[in-house]
């Protein structure tokens, strides 16, 4: 009983970059891109991909003009995208990405370092005893267009669309 589960949409850092960057025909009013998500954790098994049904429908009532739905799996946080796979959406590569560890092991994210002390530069995160962490960060989307649109966009796109999925074994880092 009660509240399960949030789901949060909107866009990164860089809204028109991203999207341009993936379908250069759109543009921010095309898309949204989950921020976050999070479920109870004594919801049952595949709750999070059942959720991400459910938004897409929800989405598809209340804002028919978008066109693709994105997310990122944090490779560099160990996660693949399973919940994007086991719900269908299709994967369409990853990018090299960095977090930093403090010596107990809590992850600091590179903006929040550049927000709290004006850099990231190696000075600054060896004096407070960081350690710099390289991995993935896998790419997903969810096609909310007709087939005809849908079409389109696969073909603009600058990285292939498959259901050729990441897995465990393909998650990889490098440790300064």
């Amino acid at each position: 009983n009660g509240l399960a589960g949030v789901a949060l949409w909107g866009w990164g850092v860089r809204p028109r970059h991203s999207i341009q960057k993936l379908f250069p025909s759109l543009t921010t009013a095309d898309y949204w891109e989950l921020n976050r998500l999070c479920l109870r954790d004594d919801c049952p098994r595949n709750s999070e991909s059942w959720f991400l049904g459910k938004c897409a429908a929800w989405m598809a009532k209340n804002h028919p003009t978008r066109k693709v739905l994105l997310s990122w799996a944090d490779g560099v946080r160990g996660k693949p995208g399973y919940i994007y796979q086991a719900a269908g959406w299709l994967y369409g590569g990853y990018i090299e990405t960095e977090i930093y560890l403090t010596e107990t092991g809590e992850p600091v994210h590179p903006r929040m370092l550049i927000t709290r002390y004006g850099t990231r530069n190696a000075a600054k995160t060896k004096e407070l005893g960081l350690r710099k962490i390289w991995g993935k960060q896998f790419i997903y989307a969810r096609f909310m267009c007709g087939h005809a649109e849908r079409k389109r966009l696969l073909r603009e796109s600058t990285v292939k669309w498959t259901q050729d999925y990441p897995k465990r074994e393909d998650l990889t880092w490098t440790i300064q």
